[in-house]
């Protein structure tokens, strides 16, 4: 710049000089030698020259998740607060769960209702199988070859007696079992009449805590004593005495519902043991008939095809009666899923682990699946985003390094994304670049400056920038050849400040002159001193 304005106030001197003289007619002018330029020169560099731009960058972390509740139920404890550090799966915060534990227990007890439907099931399939194996299978015929009316009346008989005896087994079997629940729901209405989870004794915990001061009626106080007692001491006493009257109350009524309970377990294991027993004397039962006479239903060695198909059908009512428990259970067992998976939406936990950037829920509000209750960020990698024109971002490359200045700090980065499209609300292509380093002090959403190589030229001839001069569009310097100055017409590319790049017009051998002379024209004879300074880093006055 300097040397333009001295190139301009000396053709300004020159032009006066010459107004001056040839402004007055009196005045004669002498002519000269041909002047000489006293000038300075150098090579043509050939090398790479780079632009780089700023640009206004918003810093987030690359990875940022909205924790959205998968249910709507009341807030009963929120965990954690902004700025919070978390690991993925830690509890954020806790939900009203009752009504999802009421539909767990509903199908907890249906997989209990189905698994006894199975088991009644699959005992009639083998009572039907035993029936038709002794009258029907491999056993008929020996027996058709036996003929012990007698000892068949007696076998008939037993068999009869066992699966009465089967029948009743089963029928108190499942009265105890009813009864068994029905006394395991008033246990469960009990522990939620008296406040109390796993012992009774939590309520005589609960007395012994507020006070361990005897009844008043114990001590023989009189009335005009307890007209003087303060008011927490007589507080102390009802409180004391109504939680040890509950606690009595409950546990008279608690040891009354245990004990049905051990009974009819009892019962149960009772009525099992009987039901195997009595499976055993019926299997020893069909052995003993397997070797005695034929059955009276054989008539002249020709089964009676009507009774047998009864007894196939029979077989085949148990069968599908299993199939169909069997896939009872199978729903059933879907519905549990179903509400463990409800049960584990009522804790909300964090899905990534990071930063907790926001908490939008409190305690007692209602959350909801349509809005985030929390939003986490993973601040191990932040990202400037940045947007630039066209023919910037093909110039891009990803892995690209770029700078990134915050608060008079700088972070290394590079670029790590390069958008295809078009942003619609700026018109620019959206670049990403990776912040690396000590990224703790950058806050999500804040502004920076990013510098980065736009523009570049490689293997290009370069010369100083105040070497170029103009002919309306026409760009020219001046060489040196045969000590003469020679007006050389070029083609420029990318330039900054100092530097330029030639594309047409001049080759690395040329020698062009990097001074302005006011003798400098077209084939003057110059007088050069060569400049050593290389151009890169040269500044020309």
């Amino acid at each position: 710049m300097k040397t333009r304005q001295r190139k301009i106030a000396l053709l300004v001197c020159t032009v006066l000089s010459a107004s001056t003289l040839w402004g007055c007619g009196n005045v004669t002018v002498e002519e000269t030698a041909d002047d000489v330029a006293i000038v300075e020169t150098a090579s043509p560099e050939v090398g790479e020259l780079k632009l780089s731009a700023n640009y206004i960058a918003t810093i987030n972390p690359d990875e940022s998740v909205y924790v959205i509740p998968k249910t709507t139920a009341e807030v009963l404890e929120v965990f954690v607060e902004a700025g919070d550090v978390v690991a993925e799966g830690d509890v954020l915060a806790i939900l009203d769960d009752t009504a999802a534990q009421f539909t767990m227990r509903n199908a907890e007890a249906a997989v209990r209702n189905a698994q006894i439907g199975l088991e009644n099931a699959q005992l009639g399939l083998a009572s039907a199988q035993l029936g038709y194996d002794m009258q029907y299978g491999e056993a008929a015929t020996i027996l058709n070859d036996m003929n012990s009316d007698v000892t068949l009346t007696q076998v008939e008989d037993g068999m009869t007696q066992l699966q009465e005896a089967y029948v009743d087994a089963m029928d108190a079997r499942q009265r105890a079992l009813d009864s068994l629940r029905d006394e395991e729901e008033e246990l469960a209405d009990l522990k939620k009449e008296y406040n109390f989870e796993e012992d009774v004794d939590e309520i005589r915990k609960r007395a012994e805590n507020l006070s361990k001061t005897p009844d008043i009626s114990e001590l023989g106080v009189g009335i005009e004593m307890i007209e003087k007692m303060d008011a927490s001491t007589l507080l102390s006493f009802s409180d004391y005495g109504r939680e040890m009257a509950k606690y009595q109350e409950a546990a008279q009524k608690v040891a009354t519902v245990e004990a049905k309970i051990a009974q009819y377990k009892a019962a149960i294991d009772q009525c099992e043991e009987t039901i195997e027993n009595v499976q055993d004397q019926m299997n020893s039962t069909y052995e003993n008939y397997s070797r005695t006479v034929t059955s009276q239903n054989l008539s002249n060695g020709v089964l009676r095809e009507e009774q047998k198909q009864t007894s196939q059908n029979s077989i085949s009512q148990a069968e599908l009666g299993i199939s169909q428990a069997e896939a009872g259970i199978s729903q059933a067992q879907i519905s549990i899923d179903q509400a463990q998976e409800n049960l584990e939406a009522y804790t909300i936990t964090a899905v990534i682990s990071g930063v907790v950037e926001s908490v939008n829920i409190k305690e007692h509000d209602f959350a909801a699946s349509s809005n985030p209750a929390f939003i986490i960020s993973n601040k191990d990698t932040m990202v400037a985003t940045y947007y630039v024109s066209e023919d910037v971002r093909n110039t891009f490359s990803t892995g690209q390094k770029i700078t990134l200045e915050k608060d008079d700090k700088l972070y290394d980065g590079e670029v790590i994304e390069i958008g295809s499209a078009l942003d619609a609300a700026t018109g620019l292509f959206r670049i990403k670049a990776a912040v690396r380093g000590d990224t703790a002090n950058l806050l999500s959403g804040t502004k920076a400056t990013v510098t980065t190589d736009t523009y570049h030229e490689k293997n290009a001839i370069i010369i100083p920038y105040d070497s170029v001069y103009y002919d309306g569009t026409q760009a020219y310097v001046y060489t040196v050849v045969d000590g003469k100055a020679k007006k050389t017409e070029v083609t420029t590319g990318l330039y900054d400040i100092d530097r330029i790049v030639i594309t047409e017009g001049l080759t690395k051998d040329d020698t062009i002159i990097t001074t302005w002379s006011a003798q400098l024209r077209d084939g003057v004879e110059v007088s050069a001193r060569e400049n050593n300074v290389n151009t890169e880093n040269s500044t020309q006055e």
